[in-house]
């Protein structure tokens, strides 16, 4: 493993956020330089930073103070990053883009009723119990981010503001970071009823229409409830049509600025739990993390157990985000991490914790950290009382962000090895969606919906509780792979198993290619719930049970269909193997580098528990055990398998990570 050794502007470390310099160090240049250098003395490489939230964007001299701050930061070694919002959403600018441009609001198409009970449909502006109102910062109306001249006014209160300030602002400043901006076309508070929304911009029907050949406004109750067999391709469409609407209007428009600043852009989506709430938000985040310089998530708890195994599929934040960054051909992927639930539960995070957070958030993909835990940066400070989480010492917070950059950096050393690739299932759950009329925190009206959106979860998370490396892939990269004898290749990776989890619609195009990969004799493994309608409509129904059918007839090649075997065996029948655990765990997660010289395996505990058995490697050579906590190597001995791997004995302590290095 590399030496640990801090460079100014070291990638491999974690952000600070901090609050504008007035609030977090002073103004004076003596009291920014020791902020700055106990940013320093923590491990950090930089901070995320905001000009003054008082007067917003509308102070002079707070634009001085940003100014004069961000420089010396530059000049001590410190990356930064800008928070482009007055809190969150991101998009309003604190209020003052409706302020400019009050057409901009929010809005949605409403389903309503007459008095002889028959439909009609309204637009309405969003607000109350959607997430303008109930979110943890404050309630504040929002912008349509499908309206192209609302972000445009966005950008120029808020980018363009920064850029004069900090002008050649690509000399000082690394990314900008958008946080959670959405359609907000669905209500979070539970236990109301609310009217079925979906997401409007005046310009949808014009713009549906240029790019799918019809009126869609002819077409509103099968959006609405189901009505029948066109409902699939009226849905798909339309949901495609936001998506690329979303990427294209909100994402892009920054990216384009960013760029055309020599910054780059990240953030995050809201909602990127489940395919539920991307349909609801985003449409797809497939399609707007290609918008993204460098995709981004939050983890807002620091339970490793919890994100692994809670009801809520966090672990599939960071795989989905990461997936997505690779099949784009991009390396870093951002994420805010904090112990936000733990503390408001009264339950603080651990260093322990902490640091096999971060193992299991690398482990799944995460280069970028955006720290968002408390540090005490004066040894005498006294506590904080209104301060809900912990806060750590210098000394403590220096093992946290050591631990991030030995990992990140042994993890960039390297290529991973990920030979199977999931289908990401959107299409299926937008041909079956219809919006709901409770909260975004019950559970879906439709089975079908629920039943995809759970079973993609519980089939990603096995695939990751029994150490088989994966990536989730989107139709438009399956669609544009190629099939190179029994691999399917995706720009630079290549897969030798296609898994297709519980879905009842795809594209045709995207059968096509799985198609082609079966009859070359790629394997495929799918559910007794599999594809038998195209998302183009009922008259293309018949091209992909015929594609399924000579699937399934291939055989040997392919197993589908009613599969009683656990998916994780049949994977590891067609893909031996490279990290097998004796005993099974299903807390340990593995990640596997090639390098040049041999092969290194990332494993992390996600457990209180200690594990302690063998892991048996798809690797020979000398072996070296590293702990990532200290940096200590040692030499471990070897038992060599009949099939060329090698046995190593292993103990984990709870929350432990350690690298298995073999030259």
């Amino acid at each position: 493993m590399v030496p640990l050794n801090q460079q100014p502007f070291d990638i491999s470390r974690p952000l600070q956020f901090v609050s504008s310099f007035e609030q977090w160090c002073g103004t004076s240049d003596e009291t920014m330089r020791l902020g700055f250098q106990s940013l320093l003395d923590c491990g950090v490489s930089g901070l995320v930073t905001t000009v003054s939230l008082e007067k917003y964007l509308n102070d002079a001299n707070a634009w001085e103070i940003l100014r004069c701050g961000v420089q010396l930061a530059h000049k001590m070694g410190l990356r930064v990053w800008i928070y482009d919002e007055k809190g969150y959403p991101s998009g309003a600018a604190g209020g003052l883009v409706l302020e400019k441009y009050p057409k901009g609001e929010a809005e949605g198409l409403i389903q309503a009723f007459n008095n002889d009970g028959r439909p009609r449909y309204e637009v309405s502006k969003l607000f109350e119990n959607t997430h303008a109102t109930a979110n943890f910062f404050e309630r504040r109306h929002y912008i349509n981010i499908l309206d192209r001249e609302a972000v445009a006014t966005f950008i120029n209160v808020t980018h363009d503001s920064y850029e004069r300030a900090l002008h050649p602002i690509g000399d000082y400043v690394e990314a900008f970071f958008t946080d959670e901006p959405s359609l907000i076309s669905t209500y979070v508070p539970a236990g109301l009823d609310y009217p079925k929304t979906l997401p409007w911009h005046e310009s949808l029907p014009r713009v549906f229409q240029s790019r799918k050949g019809y009126d869609i406004t002819a077409h509103w109750e099968s959006l609405f409830v189901d009505t029948g067999e066109i409902d699939r391709k009226m849905r798909c469409d339309f949901y495609e049509v936001i998506s690329d609407l979303c990427a294209e209007t909100y994402f892009a428009q920054l990216q384009d600025w960013c760029q055309a600043h020599k910054v780059m852009s990240s953030g995050h989506l809201l909602g990127e739990e489940t395919l539920v709430w991307q349909t609801l938000f985003d449409g797809d985040p497939f399609t707007c993390y290609r918008k993204f310089d460098i995709p981004g998530i939050d983890m807002i708890l620091s339970s490793p157990e919890r994100i692994m195994q809670d009801r809520e599929p966090f672990f599939l934040v960071p795989k989905v985000a990461s997936s997505a960054a690779r099949l784009q051909g991009k390396r870093r992927v951002m994420c805010e991490i904090s112990d936000f639930f733990g503390s408001m539960g009264g339950r603080h995070a651990s260093l322990a914790q902490m640091k096999c957070t971060a193992g299991v958030l690398m482990s799944l993909g995460i280069t970028d950290f955006t720290s968002f835990y408390s540090v005490s940066l004066n040894p005498n400070q006294p506590p904080d009382p209104a301060l809900k989480s912990r806060r750590f010492s210098v000394q403590e917070y220096r093992q946290y962000t050591d631990y991030v950059s030995r990992v990140n950096t042994a993890l960039g050393e390297g290529t991973y090895h990920r030979r199977t690739a999931v289908l990401h299932p959107i299409v299926s759950v937008w041909a079956n969606f219809t919006p709901p009329t409770r909260s975004m925190y019950e559970p879906h009206p439709s089975d079908r919906v629920r039943f995809i959106d759970e079973s993609f979860a519980n089939l990603c998370r096995e695939l990751i509780q029994h150490q088989v490396e994966y990536d989730i892939m989107d139709e438009k990269n399956m669609a544009a792979g190629r099939v190179e004898g029994k691999t399917l290749v995706v720009g630079e990776h290549a897969y030798d198993v296609v898994v297709l989890p519980p879905m009842d619609t795809i594209r045709v195009q995207t059968l096509e290619t799985i198609h082609r990969f079966a009859q070359q004799g790629g394997s495929v493994f799918a559910y007794p719930l599999h594809p038998q309608f195209a998302a183009e409509g009922v008259e293309k129904d018949g091209d992909i049970k015929k594609m399924m059918a000579a699937i399934i007839a291939k055989g040997s090649a392919s197993i589908i269909a009613q599969i009683t075997t656990p998916i994780h065996y049949l994977i590891r029948s067609r893909v031996p193997p490279v990290c097998h655990l004796t005993p099974a765990s299903s807390s340990i997660l593995c990640t596997t580098l090639s390098r040049d010289n041999g092969r290194t395996y990332f494993l992390v505990n996600a457990s209180s528990a200690e594990y302690s058995g063998a892991g048996v490697f798809r690797s020979a050579g000398n072996a070296t055990i590293i702990d990532p906590a200290t940096g200590e190597e040692q030499r471990v001995e070897l038992k060599k398998m009949g099939d060329g791997g090698s046995q190593v004995a292993l103990t984990l302590p709870p929350f432990a990570s350690l690298f298995v290095e073999f030259r």
